[in-house]
């Protein structure tokens, strides 16, 4: 499961600490229950390369669609989550800190603080229709060629910083209010942090309109825009979240359970848990088990 700090922000565990690069070839499969049901970021960039299925893609207040064939890149401290399309998928995910580019102050202000520090750039989609995009979506699948080798680290360092050239010279540079766009982003994170903190008490929207300095219609609007869902839907998502890991790692009773992560009710807890995941608590703990 994620580990999902209280800002929404991901911190990612890579396989050698000391070498900030996150590769794997993923298979979800149509019946899979995805374990993060609310939207997150990290300061790292990410590359999708969807080479069978399809899956559907949240990035900010969008969802896009990437078929087989089709990737996308994800840029810096950007909302986002992958949402099940309820098919078979095999995906390519390639995660890398920014900063394991930057060999010296001036390539990181030449090539790479352009892109990550551009609040007009929150993702691309990539297809193989597009000459240099495609070569991004080959070089992404070749690094599983490196994987295992002697010189792994160095194999995969060459292929990113391919990638990387061939995105600083062909990336086009989108115009945005960016003030506007970094305001509505620290006020729905302001929000969404206020819901981490006190999920196990009655939250309202009046309370996050205070937290937020905005009114309801502003404060539904940006719920609507960032995270496809009203501000009372995402309270709900994010506590069920938090029941899935008393559910495994806990042999706690249901209802208390529900009672822990601010349900009033079992009855009504179990009923949501059912719409969000599409089974009981207590068949999910079952299943779980059974992995």
């Amino acid at each position: 499961m994620a580990d999902i700090r209280d800002d929404r922000s991901e911190c990612l565990h890579y396989d050698n600490p000391d070498f900030h690069v996150q590769f794997r070839k993923n298979k979800i499969y149509a019946d899979d229950i995805l374990d993060d049901i609310s939207i997150h970021w990290h300061d790292e960039v990410e590359f999708i390369y969807v080479t069978k299925g399809s899956i559907r893609y949240q990035m900010q207040d969008k969802i896009v669609q990437i078929k087989a064939g089709e990737g996308i890149f994800v840029n810096s401290r950007q909302l986002h989550l992958i949402v099940s399309d309820h098919s078979e998928v095999t995906l390519y995910c390639l995660i890398f800190h920014p900063m394991i580019l930057c060999s010296s102050n001036y390539v990181a202000e030449k090539f790479v603080s352009p892109i990550v520090c551009n609040d007009g750039i929150c993702y691309i989609m990539l297809s193989h229709n597009v000459a240099w995009q495609g070569k991004m979506l080959r070089d992404i699948e070749r690094i599983q060629g490196v994987i295992g080798t002697e010189t792994e680290e160095l194999g995969t360092m060459r292929i990113i910083y391919g990638i990387w050239e061939t995105l600083s010279s062909n990336i086009v540079q989108y115009s945005a209010d960016s003030n506007l766009v970094n305001h509505d982003l620290v006020i729905i994170k302001e929000m969404i942090s206020y819901i981490q903190k006190h999920y196990t008490e009655r939250v309202t929207i009046k309370q996050l309109c205070e937290v937020g300095w905005i009114g309801k219609t502003k404060c539904t609007s940006l719920f609507d825009r960032y995270v496809n869902m009203t501000p009372m839907q995402y309270v709900k998502n994010y506590r069920i979240e938090r029941s899935i890991k008393l559910l495994r790692e806990t042999d706690k009773r249901i209802t208390d359970i529900a009672y822990e992560v601010g349900f009033s009710e079992g009855s009504y807890f179990s009923e949501s848990f059912r719409q969000a995941m599409g089974c009981s608590p207590q068949q999910f703990r079952l299943m779980d088990k059974k992995r």
